[in-house]
């Protein structure tokens, strides 16, 4: 028996060391406090880089960072040349681009997307006054397109960009996070739609608090997973399964509370 649990041990490590590691692409934007460091050629750090790392640690599956704009990270991985992506919504169509798990528990994070508006704007009155969401939480389209001067925007290529536009309250301009809270700041933009974590701590490192807020109210609640190319998944299915499953073990970890203070998640 010894002897057996010897060779197994062996065999894990020998496997641990030459496999090839997976790719992992992700956008070469910072997004703290879920991803910093975001560039070619440097290693990644933030809450979801912690979770990753510590899934693949105990999944004994190598991976690799890969940093590139969003379009290409997903075009990527549509054409085999990175194994997975992330952080990514699901929606219908890309469940047919991509594999994602199926086990509902499976996912990277849970997060909410909010609108940051600007102090005293008319949106903070209408939240305020109770008629920008409704008594379910949900978005008032009809109210706000009443008030609606600029629109809202949300990054390019995002599932909120498309929702936005899908509702026709979608500002003319794209802009990118550090311009759009520049432009709500100066009161050229209604609202930028983002993630509310990430969102208050580029308004932050902006200088704008105070100026520009976060609603109240969640626009969206959803989450983010880590989905791969389809043929590597159907060639690594048991393995893949396991990482997703790790990833899930490992947002519950005890030491989950220490990556909150180091990146100052509330």
């Amino acid at each position: 028996m010894l002897l057996n649990a010897l060779l197994t041990f062996l065999l894990v490590v020998s496997f641990s060391i030459n496999a090839k590691p997976w790719r992992l692409c992700h956008e070469d934007k910072e997004y703290p406090p879920y991803l910093t460091n975001s560039v070619q050629n440097t290693q990644p750090e933030g809450l979801v880089i912690d979770v990753l790392s510590g899934a693949a640690k105990h999944a004994n599956t190598p991976i690799a960072f890969v940093a590139r704009p969003w379009k290409r990270c997903k075009q990527g991985v549509k054409n085999g040349i990175y194994d997975g992506l992330f952080v990514m919504l699901k929606t219908p169509k890309r469940t047919e681009q991509f594999a994602y798990p199926t086990n509902e528990q499976h996912y990277l994070s849970k997060v909410d997307y909010v609108i940051l508006y600007k102090k005293g704007s008319p949106l903070h009155r209408a939240e305020s006054n109770g008629k920008l969401f409704n008594e379910q939480g949900q978005f008032n389209f009809n109210y706000y397109k009443r008030i609606q001067e600029f629109g809202l925007q949300a990054p390019t290529g995002y599932v909120l960009h498309q929702f936005l536009k899908q509702h026709n309250v979608a500002a003319n301009d794209n802009y990118d996070l550090d311009l759009g809270i520049n432009q709500v700041a100066n009161g050229r933009l209604d609202g930028y739609v983002v993630e509310k974590r990430a969102g208050l701590k580029r308004v932050e490192a902006l200088n704008k608090q105070g100026i520009v807020i976060s609603s109240q109210g969640v626009l969206k609640h959803t989450y983010w997973y880590v989905p791969f190319n389809r043929d590597f998944y159907n060639k690594n299915k048991d393995d893949v399964a396991r990482f997703w499953h790790h990833m899930q073990l490992s947002r519950k970890q005890p030491d989950w509370q220490p990556f909150q203070e180091k990146y100052h998640v509330l």
